[in-house]
C-alpha cells in the first residue's frame, strides 16, 4: 500500500494557516490596540524571577531547604499521622 505524500495527500488537500484579514472599521481597531500590547511584552518582566531571586537569597543565607529542614518536616508529619484523632 502506497501512502501519497505532500499536497496529493488527502484528497489533494492542503493546511494553509493565514493571518487573519482585517474585515471592518472596528477589526482594525482592535488590532492597533493589540499590537501596541504586543510591544509592550518584551518591557515585562518575567512574574516567576522574584521568586528566583528569593531563593537564590535564602541559599545564599542557608535558610532555604536544606536535609534538617526536610527531616524536621518528616518527623512532624509522622507525629502527626501517628496520632490518634478524637
Amino acid at each position: 500500500m502506497r501512502i501519497p505524500k505532500g499536497p496529493d495527500r488527502k484528497n489533494g488537500r492542503r493546511i494553509r494557516i493565514e493571518r487573519p484579514a482585517i474585515q471592518n472599521f472596528e477589526e482594525e481597531n482592535l488590532w492597533r490596540e493589540v499590537s501596541k500590547f504586543v510591544q509592550l511584552i518584551p518591557l515585562e518582566p518575567e512574574p516567576n524571577m522574584g521568586r528566583l531571586r528569593e531563593i537564590k537569597d535564602e541559599i545564599k543565607k542557608g535558610i532555604y531547604i536544606t536535609p534538617e529542614v526536610i527531616e524536621e518536616t518528616a518527623a512532624r508529619l509522622a507525629i502527626r499521622f501517628m496520632k490518634t484523632e478524637d
